[in-house]
């Protein structure tokens, strides 16, 4: 019961996170505990052959099978404030029947609820401590499906009765249990009516329609005193959002945009905004609608543009929940995907309060800012430059015992990522010793910069210093072994774009970044000859292991606070380099490689939107297999000697394309 205000608590919206399935391709949520740290609902199972109630959590970021009474099916509607209570309906053994149940975290559980004496029965919402259930269950010999409350109190499963038919259906229940709402056939069997029932008086109240024939109450405000719903109006010529408050006992017709028809779905804690959907004029589209007693029933498009959101066009479908103080409302844009407005609002930071402006969010593109945004893989690519590029050829870097060498290396180059572009340079010095028994030992010190340009005009400019030591050994035939180390720390600022409307919105967040890593390496020099070219065949190991600091953005309608993050890569390389002579002081170098990163996918992304809800991303996929090309030149040039090469390379993906150049003294 926690998505919407309906029970009053400090609910926040649901979290943004694909919580994938049972093997399936199905799932869907629910239902999101207050704090937004607990969501339930249904996935399907392998071959899609039946659902099962999950509930997910973001400390474990998993999603857990609660089971079933024996059938094949099973799914969870909704969870208590705290997330430690999940409610829902279950198939029996041999899926004969279904049966409403209760699961709770302290018993880890399955409780079959009963039936009102028939065989079925199906729990639609919990209050918010957990104590109370609300739903409908089948009488004896099925002859009817009644409304009922059901306490922890009792462990009883009450019949609220009817309005005089067969049939009713409790939707919906208040924070504390003592209000129920939902709808009921009347005793003359066509019609359907609105009902509230409380606890106090312990009957079910025929709550009218607009003057039409039937009505439905889909929400209750925190304390019970005021149903929201909808009712047809009079010779059922329309449909129309109502609000009922218990102090005038009335039905009040809440309007359209416009249009014939319109619906409430949810109110507030205090009963005072109420949302829902409605049709414009001449009935030309359906929008989301916030009501209010001083401005009445407004799209949620024209409520935001009030507070200088750019909406060019409509776009909102329309809205299914609404936040305790009614400052924040979630449903379904024209496009399909979720969204969530908010208006102008004071959220609390970890450093001081921060006002944030009213936005509109697309959910689904909001989503992809959050995933796309360049973190601990944009470090692990620079590291990787580094590493397996500067630090590409220990073979040209030998010494003979007492002999030293210092140098320079550069690279410049430009990355095409799945989600980004931009550019990327590295620059170092280094030095080098060659000692007895064919050892060469190698320090080298430098920067690193990276620009990644991301959808939405968002970027990501990460720079660093680095230390890379180097040690070579002549094993014997022409086979050398190299041992490299790699040590970066450095800062990151990320500018995160995403829509807010339709204009391009942003949030801005700066931290340190830390990076080290390993890489042993086997080259065979001039294992073989084409005529003058030598061949040289290689094979290495990289481990790599980056982390970012979490931050807070600035900046922006829905700022994120971002954990800190640490991701992990190791690849084998296998590869040769080939050397053609050209001239005394001049040869043509090429290199192909090929490698193999043994991790899927890369470190997932969690945090909170600032005064909304947690949310955890898995990480995404990597490009396991790729290849790495090289053609250059090496030259001498007095008691130097050099090497520039232009690489490509698929490691991101797509297209990563540099330069590099080194020059070495010898001395």
């Amino acid at each position: 019961m926690a998505t919407g205000a309906l029970a009053g608590s400090t609910t926040t919206p649901a979290s943004y996170t694909d919580l994938g399935t049972f093997g399936g391709t199905i799932s869907y949520a629910s239902d999101v505990s207050a704090d937004g740290s607990v969501v339930v609902g249904q996935a399907w199972a392998t071959n899609d052959n039946a659902g099962r109630a999950f509930r997910w959590t973001a400390s474990s970021n998993t999603m857990v099978d609660l089971g079933t009474f024996g059938g094949i099916d099973s799914a969870a509607n909704a969870v208590s404030d705290d997330g430690s209570v999940v409610v829902g309906r279950a198939f029996i053994t041999n899926n004969v029947a279904q049966r409403a149940f209760r699961w709770t975290s302290a018993t880890n559980a399955m409780t079959d609820l009963g039936t009102l004496g028939g065989s079925d029965s199906f729990a639609q919402d919990v209050n918010a401590d957990g104590s109370v259930i609300v739903g409908y269950a089948y009488t004896t010999n099925n002859a009817a499906q009644r409304a009922f409350r059901w306490t922890s109190a009792t462990n009883t499963m009450t019949d609220l009765g009817s309005l005089g038919g067969v049939f009713s259906f409790a939707w919906r229940v208040n924070a504390d249990g003592s209000v129920v709402v939902g709808e009921s056939l009347l005793a003359n069997g066509f019609a359907s009516h609105a009902f509230r029932w409380t606890s106090a008086t312990n009957t079910m109240v025929d709550l009218g329609t607009l003057g039409g024939t039937d009505s439905t109450a889909q929400g209750v405000n925190a304390d019970g005193s005021v149903v929201v719903g909808t009712a047809s109006t009079a010779n059922d010529a329309a449909s129309h959002a109502f609000r009922w408050t218990a102090a005038t006992n009335t039905m009040v017709d809440l309007g359209t945009l416009g249009g014939t028809d319109s619906a409430a779905n949810r109110v507030n804690a205090d009963g005072t905004v109420v949302v829902g959907a409605a049709n414009t004029t001449n009935d030309a589209a359906q929008l989301a609608f916030r009501w209010t007693q001083a401005l009445g029933m407004v799209s949620v498009d024209d409520w935001l543009r009030s507070q200088g959101v750019s909406l060019p066009s409509d776009v909102t479908q329309s809205a299914h929940g609404v936040s305790a103080n009614g400052n924040v409302i979630v449903g379904q844009l024209q496009n399909g995907h979720a969204f969530i407005a908010r208006g102008t609002s004071t959220v609390t930071t970890p450093d001081s309060p921060q006002t944030t402006p009213a936005g509109l969010m697309d959910v689904t593109n909001f989503q992809q800012s959050l995933a796309n945004t360049p973190r601990v893989s944009g470090q692990l690519q620079n590291a990787d430059m580094a590493v397996n590029g500067a630090h590409s050829s220990p073979l040209f870097m030998l010494l003979d015992a007492g002999q030293s060498s210092a140098w320079f290396t550069g690279d410049g180059g430009y990355a095409n990522g799945a989600s980004y572009r931009g550019g990327l340079g590295a620059g170092e010095f280094g030095f080098g010793r060659g000692l007895d028994g064919g050892w060469t030992v190698r320090i080298a010190g430098g920067g690193q910069y990276a620009r990644m340009d991301t959808p939405n005009a968002g970027n990501s400019v990460f720079s660093s210093g680095y230390v890379a030591p180097d040690v070579s050994y002549a094993v014997g035939g022409g086979v050398v072994a190299t041992l490299s180390g790699y040590f970066n720390w450095g800062k990151a600022d990320i500018r995160r774009g995403y829509l807010n409307g339709v204009a391009n919105d942003s949030s801005f967040g700066s931290t340190a970044t830390q990076t080290y890593g390993v890489r042993a390496r086997v080259d065979w020099q001039d294992a073989f000859k084409l005529a003058s070219t030598g061949i040289s065949p290689f094979a290495s190991y990289t481990y790599l292991n980056s982390q970012m600091n979490g931050y807070t953005e600035t900046g922006g309608s829905f700022p994120v606070r971002f954990d800190g993050s640490r991701e992990t890569s190791n690849t084998v390389r296998i590869g040769a380099d080939a050397k053609t002579p050209l001239t005394d002081n001049l040869a043509l170098v090429t290199r192909l490689e090929y490698g193999h990163r043994f991790e899927k996918s890369g470190a997932g992304v969690s945090g909170q939107i600032l005064g909304l809800s947690a949310f955890s991303l898995d990480g995404a996929s990597v490009q396991q297999d790729f290849l790495r090309g090289g053609l250059g030149m090496s030259y001498k040039i007095g008691n130097g000697d050099g090497l520039v090469m232009v690489n490509t390379s698929n490691q991101t993906g797509k297209n990563t394309t540099w330069l590099s150049a080194s020059y070495r003294v010898k001395f």
